[in-house]
């Protein structure tokens, strides 16, 4: 297991897509604080899905003319009016395609090193039809992803700011990807001068005719407090503002119930990117976390695994 390094660098291209919903506004809000905070270049884009009915009445793709680009450009236009500061001029982005996709080749293109999106919070019926486009841009981003969400504390929501960022919640299962979200977390927090907690969860054992359960939760329960006791310790070394939670549960509930519970004001944590069968059987606890988490979220991977 690496040590947490002060590899973050801070991000120099933030690209923001927005739908022109309150949401996106939110997110184009706490983009340009960031492009401001961090004297980074700003690209505010937006995906259009033109289609056009058939005779048979199916609908098809229609390719973006310099007509349609130009609308699009001026409602993009219309919708930050306001929102720049005088010395902030960012580059404008009218692209067309399956949302989520087109947005990550994009800030690909772009060579963004930083997106900041909102998301809509779709969850039962809703969210299975139509799936969330934040969701699967954490999945296929080629750089972090930071989903905007108001934080509430005392009945008050606050809209994400470095100003309101002081405690920063970092669940690591030890591999290389939450190393990462340790090297971003330690950035973020000297930057904002946050408290930084470091979360394990060790997940439930499934009972097994050949596997001692209680002997294994004792086992995995020792390693996982050395692991974390040696990963705080380098983190602390760096940041002494740093403590350490070790926990049981299922993942996601533990992650979102300490969030809760400890007011965070953004989770970092690392993804692994998985697709296509194996995300299926073992599912994606990082966009499950995006999905219902109180506060904002950062995901990172780890170099190498897009």
């Amino acid at each position: 297991m690496n040590a947490p390094s002060l590899a973050f660098a801070e991000p120099r291209r933030i690209f923001v897509p927005v739908d022109f919903s309150a949401p996106s506004l939110t997110a184009l809000r706490a983009a340009v604080t960031l492009a401001a905070r961090f004297d980074a270049h700003l690209a505010v884009a937006h995906v259009m899905q033109i289609k056009r009915s058939d005779a048979a009445g199916r609908f098809e793709p229609v390719g973006l003319t310099p007509d349609l680009r130009r609308v699009g450009r001026e409602r993009l236009q219309e919708f930050i009016e306001g929102e720049m500061p005088g010395d902030l001029q960012p580059t404008r982005l009218v692209v067309q395609g399956v949302p989520f996709d087109a947005i990550a080749k994009a800030a690909r293109s772009w060579a963004a090193d930083l997106i900041v999106i909102a998301t809509h919070g779709h969850t039962g019926a809703k969210h299975v039809v139509l799936g969330s486009t934040t969701e699967r841009v954490v999945r296929h981003a080629p750089c972090p992803v930071l989903v905007v969400r108001s934080r509430v504390k005392r009945g008050v929501a606050t809209a994400f700011s470095p100003e309101t960022v002081r405690s920063i919640l970092v669940p690591v299962d030890f591999s290389a990807a939450s190393i990462a979200a340790v090297d971003h977390a330690l950035g973020l927090a000297r930057r904002f001068d946050a408290r930084l907690s470091l979360l394990h969860v060790i997940a439930p054992f499934h009972a097994d005719m050949y596997l001692d359960t209680t002997e294994s939760q004792r086992v995995a329960r020792v390693a996982a407090r050395e692991h974390l006791a040696r990963m705080a310790g380098a983190t602390q070394a760096i940041w002494p503002r740093t403590g350490r939670k070790l926990r049981a549960g299922h993942p996601v509930t533990t992650i979102l119930t300490l969030a809760a519970r400890t007011s965070a004001d953004l989770i970092v944590m690392g993804t692994h990117g998985r697709t296509g069968l194996k995300r299926a059987l073992v599912g994606s606890v990082a966009e499950r976390v995006v999905r219902h988490a109180p506060c904002s979220v950062l995901t990172v991977r780890a170099e190498g695994t897009r």
